[in-house]
């Protein structure tokens, strides 16, 4: 059989995103959110296009993921002072209590992995994407 990695990242992705919809259901946040909630708490006070950069998310599936995220208590938007035409996202009390638990079942998914094909392999498969993915945005910039 022919290997396909974009079938199979494909797939990962979508084995991925059903299980974070499982274990963060009791929360109420879906597999489109996690990804700013995890930035936020390494970055907490990112302005949207900030985030939108580091996820390499658009624009539009942003301000729909932090829109729901906002109304469900999780972040709250304000004015940043240095810019006043940006928004800077910033964890609710609500967020930060549950830091703990959410980044556990993340993290659980990548230890399960990890686990499965040992580190040493884990981490190789994860430098080598890094690597596909760094020349593939690197090819995009330069097409415009």
């Amino acid at each position: 059989m022919q290997h396909s990695l974009s079938r199979l990242v494909a797939i990962l992705h979508r084995s991925h995103a059903l299980y974070i919809n499982r274990s963060l259901k009791q929360w109420n946040i879906s597999s489109g959110e996690i990804g700013f909630l995890m930035t936020l708490y390494r970055q907490e006070g990112c302005t949207q296009e900030q985030l939108c950069s580091l996820l390499a998310i658009d624009k539009a599936a942003a301000t729909r993921a932090l829109t729901s995220l906002e109304t469900k208590g999780y972040i709250l938007r304000s004015v940043d002072a240095r810019d006043k035409r940006c928004k800077c996202i910033h964890l609710t009390d609500k967020a930060k209590a549950l830091k703990q638990d959410i980044t556990g079942e993340v993290r659980a998914w990548n230890g399960k992995a990890s686990a499965l094909v040992g580190e040493e392999t884990y981490r190789t498969i994860c430098e080598n994407l890094q690597i596909i993915l760094s020349h593939e945005t690197s090819e995009q910039n330069h097409e415009c």
